[in-house]
């Protein structure tokens, strides 16, 4: 057995050859866990991690419930960058098409991640061409009621589009523009609209976000580019679709 991670809920575990997520937190909502399970139940794609069941494990004389996922070997986004690693222009339009078809096969099975961020996207084989969705711990159902009081701010601030901000509900818009700062981070190594180790009022924040994103480098592709301004436009229309930037990105 093999210490992968902690997040806020829980540890995460190597045992053989799937990841296993333990919940550690005592009041943690029965309802945030069965929206984790539909949201990944109702989803089959290669850019998607694959929920393999749900258990309930003895820890410390308590019972806690336990999801089994596919482990995808090769590491996340995240630790890629904290170590220096950055998606190179020869592969940024595969990886940016892989993150975009995973919200797109999630869109379709009638879910917003609502928490797309390089955390949860991981490296199949440590290839950025290869990227999986992952952690649906914060996704919602469009066909079933939400468990958010709106206003309210629902995934990492960070990764916000402007309407979570302001404390309305997230659309796939949102995730679209997740995608976009997500990629874009990737691509430069820095935030595209905050400072590191700067804070953040929520009205800050939101000025940041209208002035626009920090340019490109000149070596990105075209249309990678144009996908890419799409994604992280201020008006949620704007953005497009998943299929809508997916038919903008070229074949090779």
């Amino acid at each position: 057995m093999q210490f992968l991670g902690n997040g806020a809920f829980g540890d995460t575990w190597k045992v053989g050859n799937e990841a296993v997520k333990v919940i550690c937190v005592d009041d943690y909502p029965k309802t945030r866990l069965e929206r984790e399970v539909e949201g990944l139940s109702r989803v089959n794609s290669p850019y998607v991690v694959a929920l393999h069941g749900v258990e309930e494990l003895k820890l410390g004389g308590q019972q806690r419930p336990a999801l089994r996922f596919e482990y995808i070997e090769g590491g996340d986004a995240e630790q890629r960058l904290a170590s220096g690693g950055l998606v190179s222009m020869g592969s940024v339009r595969g990886f940016l098409r892989g993150v975009l078809l995973g919200v797109q096969a999630i869109h379709k099975a009638a879910t917003i991640h609502r928490d797309i961020k390089p955390a949860n996207i991981a490296l199949r084989d440590g290839r950025w061409e290869r990227p999986v969705l992952l952690d649906l711990g914060l996704a919602k159902q469009m066909d079933a009621s939400t468990i958010t009081v709106y206003p309210g701010h629902i995934g990492t601030m960070p990764y916000m589009a402007p309407e979570q901000l302001e404390g309305r509900r997230a659309r796939k818009a949102a995730d679209l523009w997740a995608v976009g700062v997500s990629v874009r981070q990737l691509i430069s190594g820095r935030h595209p609209f905050y400072s590191e180790h700067e804070t953040y009022t929520i009205d800050e924040a939101f000025t940041k976000l209208s002035a626009g994103p920090e340019a490109l480098p000149n070596e990105c592709p075209d249309d990678v580019k144009q996908v890419l301004d799409r994604l992280t436009a201020f008006v949620e229309h704007e953005r497009g679709s998943s299929a809508s930037n997916l038919a903008r990105l070229a074949s090779q």
